[in-house]
């Protein structure tokens, strides 16, 4: 949070936009481990897939996302938030998207990617949240991104050696 606190305070509702960013690390799925769960000053981020096989159309092993901004944030939100998120698989999009356009700023936002996930793709989820907010009666528009770079694994192999080695990080802009 004192990265978020900092950087409102330091750059002025209005300015040419500014960000701070959290590093949350990657992920790559096994069976044994399915989750992930990472926090930083601009809000709360979980991912969790679901290994699928045979049987279940247009699902393969979907991956279940949640972001909630943090407590800051959410102290200086006037406004609703609109959400959106995206999919790429191997540095394509795939077409798979989420759009929440009005969702309260303490809501848990959550979706899934229920398909395209295969075993060893190197898969990326991003998005972006933004509000109105007022720090101190400097109003202005937030902000949020996310970017997470996931592999889905199947528990051994080379899954590792599949993964591009980029981080899941946020940022938050104040415009």
């Amino acid at each position: 949070m004192a990265t978020a606190v900092a950087l409102l305070a330091g750059i002025g509702i209005g300015a040419a936009p500014a960000s701070a960013a959290g590093n949350y690390g990657e992920k790559i799925f096994s069976i044994g481990d399915q989750s992930f769960q990472a926090t930083d000053s601009n809000g709360h981020f979980t991912a969790q897939v679901t290994y699928v096989s045979g049987g279940r159309p247009f699902r393969e092993n979907p991956v279940a996302f949640s972001f909630v901004i943090s407590p800051y944030l959410k102290s200086i939100a006037t406004s609703n938030m609109n959400c959106t998120a995206w999919q790429q698989k191997n540095g394509a999009s795939t077409g798979a998207s989420d759009n929440h356009p009005s969702i309260g700023p303490g809501y848990v936002w959550h979706w899934t990617f229920p398909q395209y996930n295969s075993i060893g793709a190197n898969m990326m989820a991003s998005g972006n949240c933004t509000f109105r907010v007022d720090v101190a009666g400097r109003t202005g528009t937030a902000n949020v991104t996310f970017v997470f770079r996931y592999v889905v694994g199947d528990g051994g192999g080379d899954a590792v050696t599949k993964s591009d080695g980029k981080a899941l990080t946020s940022k938050v802009a104040i415009r």
